[in-house]
């Protein structure tokens, strides 16, 4: 019966999920395999090749996205028993783009052009796909929680079609999906084993964040043309990024171009062939030793982004932290803009700064966190002995791990991600009454 709810837990409704929880047992020796072992799967007879303007088939993304399109492309050396990566290619365009765009990215021609690399894509040891975007009425399409929601959907649909290995799913976005790689690489970063941007553009970034993230930023010094085409991919963009990111220590790949912005241009083209190579030899760490993240995050808007890697911040409490904003420094700033800064600025929301020690014991900061969660998979520790937290210099738990399948249903909740399920999980309430604290002061301060 588990298994049927495990099931029910993946696919159902709110209501559903809650009721296969209640009914499970909780405790098994691998939740993990268990829980992969029910995913929906539909490996064979598969055609290779182009599979343009095709839509979803599992039935609960099919309902929530009727409408839009996915074209594949297939090598012909893929085989079915074998893991492959995945490719994820994010359209450029703007709040009019139709949908039958994005299967230009996948399509073959002797010239150059903004995308046709199909030619070089048949060849790579991995499954292309090309999504159509959400119809929203803004230029920043690929740059909101709808469109990460999108995203994750998206590479689920890969994953029951193809034999995906979850450690080797790339993103690649051009123009507008620059922008969407700008914002994702913050908010999803922990799902790709790369995020590469071709001639994108943010305005704020918790770059401090993408510790265990690869980001790959692709940028042309005459993207910007005037009098043809204004600033708001501008190369100080890129340059910033690359700068702060550096500031950091966090280590990347910046590859700056003398091309223009479109595919067109040879000199912009060469570099997503580069751009492939790189990624040949990529995997992603699921579960790195030190994580950083914040409660918003966004290129353009900040949005809830509370779970990142394994750390979740459910709630915080008033009070602000610092993030990197580029701005422009005309007083109307316009799309022809000529000059940009750089600052940092406060919003409100926490942080937390986590690290596995590697001797089963985890050392937690945070900022204005009122309660959070640290996730555990037997790689992060050793289960027969006792695992020691400590938040804020305060030991919060030292005891033994039970590994708990309601716990890893819950994890594959957070991203869909059958890469990165955790076996237990430790939520912590850091509420501090902080008139209780003033009193203990005065009477403290009343007594020296």
């Amino acid at each position: 019966m588990s298994d049927e709810l495990v099931q029910q837990y993946l696919y159902g409704s709110p209501e559903e999920k809650e009721a296969a929880l209640a009914g499970l047992n909780a405790d098994v020796d691998d939740p993990i395999t268990r829980v992969r072992s029910r995913l929906l799967r539909q490996w064979e007879n598969r055609p290779k090749g182009l599979i343009a303007e095709d839509r979803f088939e599992l039935s609960h993304l099919r309902e929530r996205y009727p409408e839009e399109l996915l074209s594949f492309l297939v090598p012909d050396g893929y085989d079915p028993a074998e893991a492959t990566g995945l490719l994820v290619l994010l359209h450029g365009g703007g709040c009019g783009t139709p949908r039958d765009k994005a299967k230009m990215w996948l399509l073959e021609s002797d010239e150059p052009a903004a995308y046709h690399f199909g030619r070089e894509l048949k060849n790579c040891p991995w499954i292309s796909v090309a999504p159509s975007n959400l119809l929203l009425p803004t230029h920043q399409r690929w740059s909101n929680p709808e469109s990460d929601a999108y995203i994750l959907s998206v590479i689920e649909e890969a994953g029951y079609r193809y034999h995906i290995d979850p450690d080797r799913v790339f993103l690649l976005g051009q123009s507008m999906g620059g922008f969407g790689a700008y914002h994702i690489v913050q908010t999803l970063g922990d799902r790709f084993a790369t995020v590469g941007c071709h001639a994108g553009a943010w305005y704020y970034g918790f770059w401090e964040g993408l510790h265990g993230v690869d980001f790959y930023n692709m940028q042309g010094v005459n993207d910007a043309a005037p009098g043809k085409r204004p600033r708001f991919t501008e190369v100080a963009f890129a340059r910033f990024a690359s700068a702060i990111l550096s500031g950091y220590h966090l280590p990347h790949t910046y590859r700056e171009h003398q091309g223009g912005h479109s595919f067109s241009d040879p000199l912009a083209r060469k570099t997503i062939p580069e751009f492939f190579e790189y990624i040949k030899t990529r995997r992603r760490n699921p579960f790195p030793e030190k994580v950083v993240t914040a409660s918003r995050k966004g290129a353009f808007s900040l949005y809830p982004s509370p779970h990142f890697f394994w750390v979740s911040i459910n709630e915080t409490h008033f009070g602000t932290f610092e993030l990197d904003h580029i701005e422009p420094t005309e007083r109307q700033p316009s799309y022809c803009t000529t000059d940009f800064r750089h600052r940092r600025i406060r919003c409100e929301g926490g942080t937390v700064h986590a690290t596995n020690n590697g001797d089963n014991t985890f050392t937690v900061e945070t900022s204005n966190v009122y309660s959070m969660t640290l996730w555990f998979h037997p790689d992060m520790a050793d289960f027969a002995k006792p695992v020691r937290v400590v938040i804020n210099g305060e030991t919060k738990h030292d005891d033994i791990l039970k590994p708990n399948l309601a716990a890893t249903l819950e994890s594959f909740g957070q991203r869909r991600d059958p890469g990165m399920l955790f076996s237990a999980k430790l939520s912590f309430d850091l509420k501090v009454n902080d008139w209780e604290q003033q009193k203990d002061f005065r009477q403290k301060k009343s007594k020296e």
